[in-house]
């Protein structure tokens, strides 16, 4: 796939109309939700609404990565449908501002999800999780608004509903993310980047086909699966995406309506933040060697969940752990490493 530098004036030039209620151009905020709603009241049905944001990322510069059927939690008769796509140019220039972090930010999640009232679309809020990844630097801010307000003019463009701006999931005034209790999962994100297999001598490309294969092959406990991949030649790296069930189910019925009141009376209101996954493994050349990182697992829920509270995540603290321990294996296995 090869990659051209689109023109940040490009997306700039939507007009924030099509944003349905955004804060006027150049207006200045500081506390982001992780996740923005985009569209309510959707006029076609779940399965028809994914299908049209489908067509609309196999467009321009956009590309169409994943459509993965998110798990629901048990019992729940809604379904989610996550599109993972991603804008070649707006990637190369994450990756121009801090190559060893912004993999982790490159691919756009919409989620397209149902519930009591209806049909929703919402997307993962590059404002918020941009200032993390990049770790509050600011010469990037218009970049990240310039690209929520593309990603909502597509959606926009593509399904009839009713246009609305409501952010939800946890609400930073920063990017930091701190610790829990003083102990759990805090710091600047690239101390979360872990190197998880190092290899000198070797190609990357030949690395990437070797983790593609294991990440192929279901994980036996939360059933993890490779879902996509983008190859970025230029940066000679490729960002591979795993999902599965029964981990998307479990994290929904755990998060349940977070910290939106308004759906807390909901069947399965976790469906909501069905963007936080999937998950994204990522293989770089890095100098002489070829290296394959992960973000810590009990960090990245924390920047996805954390709205869940302090306490659900006490009573869940070995999950994240054993999630990175599966992925682990899965990438070992197919680079044939004990």
């Amino acid at each position: 796939m090869t990659a051209k530098v689109r023109s940040l004036s490009l997306a700039l030039a939507l007009p924030l109309a099509l944003a349905g209620g955004t804060a006027p151009a150049g207006e200045s905020r500081s506390e982001f939700g992780v996740y923005e709603y985009v569209l309510d009241e959707a006029q076609e049905s779940l399965d028809d609404a994914a299908l049209a944001v489908e067509s609309a990322l196999s467009k321009g510069e956009w590309r169409l990565l994943a459509r993965v059927g998110a798990g629901a939690p048990e019992g729940c008769r809604y379904r989610a449908h996550v599109l993972a796509g991603v804008n070649i140019g707006y990637a190369q220039q994450l990756m121009a501002a801090n190559r060893k972090t912004a993999p982790f930010a490159l691919v756009d999640r919409i989620n397209v999800f149902e519930d009591e009232s209806g049909v929703h679309l919402a997307v993962l809020n590059a404002e918020s999780v941009n200032r993390t990844v990049l770790m509050d630097d600011g010469a990037h801010a218009d970049l990240s608004r310039a690209h929520v307000e593309a990603l909502r003019g597509l959606v926009i463009g593509a399904v009839s509903g009713k246009a609305i701006h409501r952010e939800f999931g946890e609400r930073r005034s920063r990017g930091y993310i701190g610790k829990t209790m003083g102990v759990m999962a805090g710091g600047p994100f690239v101390e979360k980047v872990k190197d998880e297999v190092v290899m000198g001598g070797h190609d990357w490309k030949a690395a990437a086909d070797k983790v593609r294969r294991g990440l192929a092959r279901p994980g036996g406990k939360w059933g993890l699966r490779l879902v996509y991949e983008l190859e970025l030649p230029e940066q000679q790296t490729v960002v591979f995406g795993s999902s599965g069930s029964p981990m998307d189910s479990k994290s929904f019925s755990i998060v349940g309506a977070g910290a939106d009141d308004a759906r807390g009376s909901f069947q399965c209101a976790g469906l909501a933040h069905a963007a936080a996954y999937p998950i994204e493994i990522v293989v770089t050349q890095d100098g002489d060697a070829v290296k394959v990182r992960l973000v810590d697992e009990m960090y990245r829920m924390k920047m996805y969940f954390e709205d869940a509270g302090k306490w659900a995540f006490m009573k869940n603290m070995g999950m994240p752990g054993s999630i990175h321990d599966e992925i682990v294996g899965q990438v070992k296995s197919g680079l044939g490493l004990p």
